[in-house]
This record gives C-alpha cells, structure tokens and sequence, in this order.
C-alpha cells in the first residue's frame, strides 16, 4: 500500500475514506509509523511524498523544494523502530529558468 503525504482531505477529489479496518499488514505499519514521523517534521511542509513500505524497506518517492527537505525526509523514515532500509527516491525540484 502506498501512503501519500500529506495526507489527502476530505474535500480533495481523490480522498477516500477508510474503510474502517486497521492497517493489513507490518508494512502498512511501518507506513503509517513513517507517516507520523513526516508530519512532525516542519522543514517538509511544501513537499509531496508518497511512502510505501515492502519487507521493512520504507520506499520515499515524489517532489520536495530542496535537498535539505529530501535528505530530512529520508532521516525521518530512518527514525521509525523496525525500518530495514530507506530507499530515498524523493526529487529536488529544479528552479524554472526564465
């Protein structure tokens, strides 16, 4: 399961709610314990991650603003008890050229 952060809201076109069961699996545990990891960080704010998890392995894919941000992220995901390995996916946004 892929977990994007942050999280989508209930206005947001694609939200879907939950279904009312709790996550399926260690993987999805560790997700959602990277998740939380990432929303307690305010330096990844303007930022679009998407976090997937696959035999403790936290994947991080998607779009920050600067290499502080991607190399923030990563650390967070290395915080979370039980994550194997970090496979740090996350591109820097490059400035527009006028």
């Amino acid at each position: 399961m892929i977990f994007p952060y942050p999280p989508p809201m209930p206005g947001d076109p694609w939200f879907r709610r939950p279904s009312g069961r709790g996550p399926s699996s260690h993987d999805d545990l560790l997700a959602l314990a990277v998740m939380d990891e990432l929303s307690a960080d305010p330096h990844l704010a303007g930022g679009e991650i998407l976090v997937e998890v696959q035999n403790r392995v936290v994947i991080l894919d998607g779009v920050v603003p600067s290499a502080h941000t991607r190399q923030v992220a990563g650390d967070a995901a290395w915080r979370v008890e039980g994550v194997f390995d970090v496979a740090n996916r996350i591109s820097v946004e490059s400035p527009r050229r006028r």
